[in-house]
């Protein structure tokens, strides 16, 4: 305990603005909405690496109250233009609002088409000497879920619309069986008709849009492109719909799109690949794994391998994939499960004590650190969170901030490209930022999303019946007490008295994710 306190009591104040004022030049980023994940701490990743990073101002940004404007957010990308030396946009953003609004509008076809050839003939006021890259999401296919991120039926249609879209997915493939047949024409009977026509029209637009944005990297007119896989299965509608565009994708050029599982991390896998593009670098990486299924396991909310999504992934971040280890710039070190299935990590084999596979995991990145490898871990045993007994061994083997970077949040195309892009970054970090940025992921993943949320729900929300969404200001201020409260119980115990230094609030008036913010 007292090595983990020692470790963050050196951290000092920060201010990652201090980075750009030497900034190697100046990149305009329009994110899919303002949650932290995708604005602030994106941002901060990309200017602690000397960059200047423009933003949009949040008032036309999508957040939890409303969608964002795309035609100021057009207006505004068309101003920045000038002064940058690349842009990476969400094509969510610009067409529809963002993320959420892509999946909830009622926008016309046509509407939407006119802005998606509107974006692919940005390139030519931008500047055809500038980097343009775009990111766009295929629309998800949640197991559960509820307005106001999905449309109002899902509340009580979600689980079984998922599980017709899975039966459909599985008839194509010739893979279902006669009880499961017979369950797919009892739910389309069971699911009310326009429920059914308003999501597949929806999912259709959505399609024949991204159709259509690819020509722009058929075109030129975007330098790259990739198209996120929001949360999906194996067997899912998103999976469905991903078939059919695949076989677009794979005509086209390899080296300017990329197609995989998630969504959150597409921003600064880009702006990653910008920086490492216009320096002139070709990073190499190689890969390895926790013992057991590694690269083999499918997590859960996506429908690929991880050896897959990690492969692609570092393609699309601008680097270079090697089965070598020798001459790699990174070692992307990712913790998987033993068997393959990622769990939550509320689930109760998140709060056991080390197992032998983690012990192995962590000499191994200790070995890897003794031989003067630089490590970027990425921690998806365990969905929506790290995995405990990790980040504790980590700390108590005076690791933790040895790694160049970590992440263990969300899915684990999330994790994976956040724990990569900073990784890649972190050559032009100086030792306070990578250790701050380090801090946040760790109060933010480890603390927060593996522990006290937990702990807030058993504590404050389910007692007073709160759904944990959609808080009230009263509720806010309760539950942001409680958090605040609870992180800061773990800051005694583990993280000593730096966690005074950092305010915990919920940006979008919900349980799900966190904004970790160092005082002023």
């Amino acid at each position: 305990m007292k090595k983990i306190f020692a470790a963050l009591a050196l951290l000092t104040a920060i201010n990652f603005s201090a980075a750009a004022e030497a900034a190697k030049g100046t990149l305009a980023y329009i994110p899919m909405d303002n949650r932290p994940v995708c604005l602030d701490y994106t941002v901060n990743s990309m200017k602690a690496a000397g960059w200047n990073v423009l933003t949009p101002p949040e008032s036309i940004l999508a957040n939890h109250k409303q969608s964002g404007d795309p035609e100021k957010l057009f207006a505004w990308l068309e101003d920045a233009a000038p002064e940058s030396i690349a842009a990476v946009v969400s094509s969510d953003a610009l067409l529809y609002g963002g993320l959420v609004a892509s999946r909830t509008h009622q926008l016309p076809l046509a509407a939407v088409q006119k802005r998606a050839e509107r974006l692919i003939e940005l390139k030519e006021k931008l500047g055809s000497q500038k980097l343009f890259y775009v990111f766009t999401t295929i629309m998800r296919s949640p197991k559960m879920s509820a307005a106001p991120v999905e449309p109002a039926y899902y509340k009580e249609w979600g689980s079984r619309i998922f599980r017709l879209g899975a039966l459909e997915d599985k008839a194509e493939l010739k893979n279902i069986t006669k009880k499961e047949r017979k369950e797919l024409l009892s739910l389309r009977s069971q699911i009310p008709a326009e429920f059914l026509k308003d999501m597949y029209e929806r999912r259709r637009n959505n399609i024949k849009v991204t159709e259509l944005l690819l020509h722009g990297v058929e075109s030129g007119d975007f330098d790259y492109f990739l198209v996120g896989r929001d949360d999906t299965a194996p067997f899912s509608q998103a999976h469905r719909e991903a078939r059919s565009l695949d076989i677009l994708v794979h005509e086209l050029p390899k080296g300017k799109i990329r197609f995989f599982a998630g969504a959150d991390q597409l921003g600064l896998l880009l702006l990653t690949r910008a920086a490492t593009r216009l320096q002139y670098r070709l990073p190499i990486i190689n890969v390895t794994y926790a013992a057991g299924d590694g690269g083999a396991t499918i997590p859960a909310y996506e429908d690929n391998t991880t050896a897959e999504s990690a492969r692609n992934h570092i393609l699309a971040a601008g680097a270079f994939p090697s089965s070598g280890r020798q001459r790699a710039d990174l070692v992307l070190a990712v913790n998987t499960p033993f068997y393959g299935h990622t769990l939550e990590s509320s689930a109760p084999e998140n709060y056991l004590d080390i197992t032998r596979q983690t012990e192995n995991f962590v000499n191994k990145i200790k070995r890897l650190l003794k031989n003067g490898h630089k490590i970027a871990l990425a921690d998806i045993k365990y969905n929506n969170g790290a995995e405990n007994v990790l980040v504790e061994k980590l700390f108590a083997e005076d690791l933790a901030y040895d790694l160049t970077a970590y992440s263990g949040w969300n899915t684990a195309g999330n994790t994976l490209g956040f724990a990569l892009s900073q990784g890649l970054l972190a050559s032009d970090y100086n030792e306070k930022d990578r250790r701050e940025l380090l801090n946040i992921r760790y109060l933010d993943d480890w603390a927060y999303q593996s522990n006290v949320r937990r702990e807030i729900y058993k504590e404050v929300i389910w007692p007073n019946y709160w759904s944990g969404v959609n808080f009230h200001e009263q509720q806010l201020a309760v539950a942001e007490e409680a958090i605040t409260r609870r992180i800061k119980d773990y800051g005694n115990i583990f993280l000593g008295a730096a966690v005074e230094n950092y305010t915990f609030t919920l940006p979008w008036q919900r349980m799900f994710e966190i904004k970790v913010e160092r005082k002023c």
